[in-house]
């Protein structure tokens, strides 16, 4: 069972998120015990002789990722058994062998690039260029798209969302980030209402490009993300982002950085190439009010905190930010950081960084006994946050280091701009998180 490249808050065996090494999964076979009478009831059959051979044989159940969101069940059992249609291959088939000539689309995010440029001992701009004119000239795809354009739409959003809640008597603070799906299924399947609340409703930038991309119903479009976390690949599946209209997910595979990079080696990517593409623009409607976000300040997971920092610094307390870098106070541990603004010598904001699992509990349980003092929280699975998920690309040649300083120097590439787009055209933003009630049984000895 190949469960180490998932997040830690999803391999935790309190979460009955494992199927035991012998065990099966098999299908409910109603019809193999029971007969549909005319009046409506159902009545078991008793007599062994009415059963075929086939019939009494228990069948294997294919299990999707959206099978597995539905329950408390065995969510992170296997990769082999899940993730049939959130891997690679599958992309390559639909990109080679595809009967329906969809228009591929691909967009690789911020941390993912970082790890392919360290890999290949490129800068990102170049890395994102020559992996764009790769993907165009050699393997077909319409489309490159960086995650960052959707980033900005996901940072404005949530700091408004912020806004409005310390304006509203500071209701449902802190303000916990949504970014993570490790985080929000630990918190969806084992906190339960009581933690909702307090969940930012905006979308990830994967979920908000996915939405932008497909937003023409009228187009038949295959979407690739390339993510550095395993986990987003249960995040793609979830059903709130399948669009009953067009019957397909906002984002049809989500592969990761390692992945992507065996992909890459299959097909013989050169990273000398003298051929250097842009990545696409969505189509966006700026006005005067737009602006450039550093999505990579701050933080190796996006820049939510120094984003809704400075913003919030500046509405709420006129305090001007820009120019100034955030001091952290490092509490439990490097993962566990805090800073504060402090107004004519009181304390008026203090948003904290939360980052893996002993991390995320603390918090959880401070806001349980009504002890959290944080405003906001920025709170992602994996420890050093998104550059390390756990979907990177895992070499010698590729240390944390050098991605983290990778990520950090990066460019705006090719300007990336806010979402916002006329009315016709509009996407959502939000969507909503929902306690998962736990089955009463692991069913480790279980069988149907």
């Amino acid at each position: 069972m190949i469960t180490k490249n998932f997040s830690g808050a999803l391999q935790l065996t309190d979460l009955d998120d494992f199927i035991g090494p012998s065990q099966q999964c098999i299908i409910p076979m109603q019809t193999n015990i029971a007969d549909n009478s005319d009046d409506g009831l159902i009545k078991l059959r008793t007599k062994k002789s009415d059963k075929t051979e086939a019939e009494s044989t228990p069948k294997v159940a294919k299990i999707t990722l959206n099978d597995c969101l539905a329950c408390s069940g065995c969510i992170t059992s296997a990769e082999s058994i899940l993730i049939d249609q959130q891997d690679y291959r599958e992309a390559q088939r639909t990109i080679k062998l595809d009967p329906n000539k969809k228009q591929i689309v691909l967009s690789i995010s911020p941390q993912s690039l970082s790890s392919l440029a360290v890999r290949y001992k490129l800068d990102g701009l170049t890395c994102a260029r020559r992996v764009t004119s790769f993907l165009k000239t050699k393997l077909g795809i319409d489309h490159v798209y960086d995650v960052a354009y959707a980033r900005n739409s996901a940072l404005i959003e949530i700091k408004n969302e912020f806004l409005q809640r310390f304006q509203n008597n500071r209701q449902n603070l802190p303000l916990l980030t949504s970014e993570c799906p490790g985080w929000i299924c630990y918190a969806e399947k084992t906190q339960g209402e009581y933690i909702i609340p307090y969940i930012s409703r905006v979308k990830s930038p994967q979920q908000i490009l996915g939405s932008l991309v497909k937003n023409n119903p009228n187009e038949n479009i295959y979407h690739i993300s390339v993510q550095p976390c395993y986990d987003k690949k249960l995040e793609a599946s979830r059903q709130d982002f399948y669009n009953e209209q067009r019957q397909q997910y906002d984002i049809d595979c989500v592969i990761s950085t390692g992945e992507f990079e065996k992909w890459l080696v299959e097909e013989q990517f050169d990273p000398e190439c003298s051929s250097e593409l842009d990545y696409d623009k969505p189509y966006t409607m700026k006005d005067e009010n737009d602006q450039m976000i550093l999505t990579h300040r701050g933080s190796g997971s996006g820049g939510y905190l120094d984003y809704v920092f400075r913003s919030a610094a500046k509405d709420l307390f006129h305090i001007d930010m820009d120019d100034k870098s955030l001091e952290f106070k490092v509490t439990r541990n490097q993962d566990f950081r805090e800073t504060v603004l402090t107004v004519d010598g009181q304390v008026q904001l203090r948003f904290a960084y939360a980052y893996g699992f002993r991390n995320i509990q603390n918090i959880v349980q401070k806001l349980k006994r009504n002890k959290c003092e944080y405003d906001f929280v920025e709170i992602m699975a994996c420890p050093s946050g998104c550059v390390n998920g756990g979907g990177q690309i895992r070499s010698t040649d590729v240390t944390l280091d050098d991605v983290r300083r990778t990520y950090e120097s990066l460019p705006h590439l090719d300007h990336p701009l806010d979402l916002r787009i006329d009315e016709e055209n509009s996407i959502p933003l939000y969507t909503n998180y929902r306690a998962i009630e736990k089955s009463s049984s692991n069913g480790f000895s279980l069988k149907w």
